[in-house]
């Protein structure tokens, strides 16, 4: 891959989570297809319990517990680095936990590609304190 196929990539990630935030049907299927067979996620919600997700199965259940977790969220991607392997995502997420509390929280998401384009790993950081999550179940 080079610099503007790991955009073009990104950009594909950021419109199927919108989607998903969304609501809209499918979009699961959507977000997780662009994640290679093998991939492996993380965040610091994951990582409080002691674990993350491999493989695209283990990542569709995280995102559908992800898009089941909120009663709305609307994340807003304000800048976006690429090398010719790689996609930095700085972004800021705001909208309402499961019982109507407000979440507003920043962080940082970064995309590794394989050589189709695939996401191969996905590591987020942000302050787990500002946003409760259920953790994907395994």
């Amino acid at each position: 891959m080079n610099a503007e196929q790991t955009r073009e990539a990104a950009g594909r990630f950021i419109a199927r989570l919108k989607q998903l935030e969304q609501g809209q049907d499918n979009a699961v299927d959507g977000v997780a297809e662009l994640f290679s067979g093998d991939a492996q996620l993380s965040n610091p919600i994951l990582e409080r319990g002691g674990r993350g997700c491999s493989g695209r199965d283990h990542i569709a259940a995280f995102w559908r517990a992800y898009g089941a977790t909120f009663g709305t969220i609307h994340s807003e991607f304000f800048e976006v680095t690429v090398n010719d392997h790689s996609a930095g995502l700085f972004w800021h997420s705001s909208g309402t936990g499961p019982h109507g509390q407000p979440i507003d929280y920043d962080g940082v998401t970064l995309l590794e590609f394989d050589q189709s384009g695939h996401i191969a790993r996905f590591k987020s950081y942000f302050d787990r304190d500002r946003v409760q999550l259920k953790a994907a179940p395994h």
